[in-house]
C-alpha cells in the first residue's frame, strides 16, 4: 500500500540551530499547544514527542553560548512543559496554560542569552553581532 505523503515531509527533522530559531520554534509550540499535531495533515508527522525533540536538539546546538547552567535550566523547563502538556491533551484542565507559561520562560532565558551577546558584542557564525 502507497500511503500518501506529504511533500513537507522530511525524514530529517528541522532543527533550530541558532538563538533566533529557537526563539521561531518557540512561538509555533505556544500555537501548536497541547498536542502540537497538525490538523490539516501537511506535517502528518507532528506530534508532542518531534516538536519537543526539535527543541531539545536545538538546545545542545546552542549550549555554549547560553552557558551550562542556563542549558541544564532549558533541558528542565522543556521535560516539565512536555509533561505538563500530555496531562492535558484536551486543553481542558489548565496543564497546557502551566505548560505554555514553561515556554514563556524558556524564552526569556533564549532572550537573556541573546541581549547579552548583543551586549558584549560577541559575533554569530556569520561574522555579525546578531544575538545568535
Amino acid at each position: 500500500m502507497n500511503a500518501y505523503r506529504s511533500s513537507y515531509y522530511n525524514p530529517e527533522p528541522y532543527i533550530p540551530a541558532s538563538l533566533s530559531e529557537i526563539y521561531d520554534l518557540l512561538a509555533s509550540l505556544i500555537g501548536g499547544a497541547p498536542t502540537f499535531i497538525d490538523d490539516t495533515g501537511t506535517f502528518s508527522d507532528r506530534n508532542i514527542d518531534t516538536r519537543f525533540h526539535q527543541l531539545t536538539e536545538g538546545f545542545a546546538k546552542v549550549r555554549n553560548k547560553v552557558g551550562e547552567e542556563q542549558y541544564g535550566r532549558l533541558i528542565e523547563l522543556a521535560a516539565q512543559a512536555k509533561a505538563l502538556f500530555a496531562d492535558d491533551p484536551e486543553d481542558q484542565n489548565g496543564k497546557t496554560d502551566q505548560g505554555i507559561a514553561l515556554i514563556y520562560a524558556i524564552e526569556d532565558i533564549i532572550q537573556a542569552a541573546r541581549k547579552r551577546r548583543v551586549k558584549a558584542k560577541e559575533k554569530d557564525e556569520d561574522g555579525d553581532v546578531s544575538g545568535d
